[in-house]
Parts: C-alpha cells; sequence; structure tokens
C-alpha cells in the first residue's frame, strides 16, 4: 500500500495529526488539571496545545526553577510529540534541534533533527530573536511567540510558539522546548512553510515561571 496520501501527497502515516480537531485535542498526561494553568500570556488567549505544554512544563518544573532533561518524558509528551521541539545548546552560536516532531517535518517538507535552529545568514531582527532564547535560561521565565510562516507561495499565516527552558542536567547543556500551532483554523493541505525567509515576529511576550522578569525581557518583548 502506498504510503503517500493521493489527494494531497501528504504521507498517510502523518495526516491524522495534522488536522485542526487533531491538533486542538492534543493532550499531556498530567496528574492534575489544565485548568490550574494560565489560559492567558499578557493579552494572548493559549491555544490549547501550547497550554497543554505549559500544563507539563509546571508540573515537571516540580518547585525548581525549571525542569531537568531527564523530565522530557515521551509517555506524558505522546500526544504532543508532533508538535514538539527540543533544542539544545551546543555553544553560544549553535542552537541544535534535538527533536523535531513529525506534523513539523510534513509543514516544513524537511527533518531539521540536528540542524542549527540559528539562521546562517544575517537579517533584521536576528539579535534580538538569539537574545531571547538565551534569556530565558539566564533568568528563568516562558517565552510566547506569534511568528508569521511563509508558504513557497508568497502567501503567509501566524502560528504561536510555545517555548520553555530546561535546565543542562549532566552535560551541561541548556535545553529549550516548545510546541508550534497555527493560530487559527488552518486546512491541513495548506500546512506548510519555506525556510528560505526569516519567520517575521508579531509578538514576543515573556512571563513568569516562579521567578519574576529581568528587565532585559521588556526591551525583547514586542
Amino acid at each position: 500500500m502506498s504510503m503517500e496520501n493521493v489527494e494531497d501527497g501528504r504521507s498517510a502515516w502523518v495526516l491524522p495529526v495534522m488536522s485542526w480537531a487533531a491538533i486542538n485535542k492534543a493532550k499531556a498526561r498530567l496528574r492534575g488539571s489544565v485548568e490550574d494553568v494560565p489560559s492567558h500570556v499578557d493579552d494572548i488567549e493559549l491555544r490549547p496545545l501550547s497550554r497543554q505544554l505549559l500544563a507539563w512544563w509546571l508540573e515537571a518544573q516540580a518547585g525548581r526553577t525549571m525542569p531537568e532533561p531527564e523530565d522530557v518524558d515521551p509517555k506524558a509528551l505522546i500526544e504532543l510529540l508532533p508538535y514538539f521541539r527540543m533544542m539544545r545548546w551546543e555553544n553560544e552560536e549553535r542552537l541544535e534541534f534535538r527533536i523535531y516532531g513529525s506534523a513539523l517535518v510534513e509543514a516544513t517538507g524537511m527533518d531539521l533533527t540536528g540542524m542549527n535552529c540559528i539562521a546562517p545568514f544575517d537579517y533584521g531582527g536576528k539579535d534580538d530573536d538569539v537574545a531571547r532564547l538565551k534569556l530565558i535560561h539566564a533568568h528563568p521565565c516562558g517565552l510566547l511567540l506569534q511568528r508569521d510562516l511563509m508558504r513557497p507561495d508568497g502567501s503567509s499565516y501566524t502560528c504561536e510558539f510555545m517555548t520553555l527552558p530546561v535546565s543542562g542536567g549532566a552535560d551541561g547543556r541548556n535545553r529549550i522546548v516548545g510546541t508550534v500551532v497555527p493560530c487559527e483554523e488552518i486546512d491541513e493541505r495548506r500546512l506548510d512553510f519555506s525556510l528560505k525567509s526569516p519567520l517575521i515576529v508579531r509578538r514576543a511576550v515573556f512571563f513568569d515561571t516562579g521567578n519574576g522578569l529581568p528587565d532585559a525581557a521588556k526591551a525583547l518583548s514586542i
């Protein structure tokens, strides 16, 4: 049997997780309730997927400044994994994708695992992009981003990036975990984007995870 869907060319095994209904029903396996977790960051109402990841992260934090690598449990995140990404700082200039979910692979058209999250070219706002990612460990906090993703045909749509820190653990290399979800319903056949140009930042909002917010957060917010 062919692994490709004749109608839209997507891999048959990944189609079930690309639908809007599936994205909104995905749940982390929590000990408590997502209802105990904030529904908004600043004035932004979180997409259900973002709120599920935040709920998992807060449980995994368990009174510490942030979870450790060993707390990233695939069993707890199994329904979120198609939309999940984890990056690890290899050095000051390289933030490498260690996990890149199947739905993200399908939308991107490539598996970014092992690749540098930091673009190899300069663009307006690159320094701020990198500074935001470094700040969530320098002063542990969360970061919610809304970015415009450009399709190959030049059109765009906005996605929500929930972005949270994980400690370096035994190897000392800090991690970042997060999910990516469209801000509005999109036909799964239109969930694709090009990486040839930077993802335009529409909103960048830091939020307190128990340690307050640093002064730099205001300057890097949009």
